[in-house]
């Protein structure tokens, strides 16, 4: 166990499922998926401040173990306080070698709701 794993919030993967209403529509609704931890990072500089002052989503960095592949635009849930949130960069490239002991990948979200 690492320092890190001390500040890991469990999250939840939100699945998308579309079914057909009975006026010829559709309804979209989120079920829960696979449970996971992350460690979050709040994104302050200057720059991203006075974006979030614009409108634009509050941007973070977590960190979760690097054998989850969450892909672009995914959805999860953190659980302790609700917010949703969506990947804005997978990590793909972006994950701690095979020999280091932290075995992390380090991925970009952005806070969203859910349409």
């Amino acid at each position: 166990m690492s320092l890190l794993d001390e500040y890991t919030v469990k999250c939840v993967l939100l699945t998308k499922t579309i079914t057909d209403d009975p006026l010829g529509g559709y309804k979209t609704s989120w079920v829960d998926g696979v449970e996971f931890k992350a460690a979050w990072e709040y994104q302050s500089a200057p720059e991203i401040i006075v974006a979030e002052q614009q409108g634009v989503s509050r941007v973070y960095r977590i960190y979760v173990d690097k054998t989850l592949d969450l892909g672009y635009h995914e959805v999860f849930r953190r659980t302790d306080n609700g917010q949703i949130y969506r990947v804005t960069n997978p990590g793909t490239d972006r994950k701690t070698p095979s020999f280091s002991r932290l075995n992390r990948r380090l991925i970009e979200v952005e806070q969203w709701e859910l349409p």
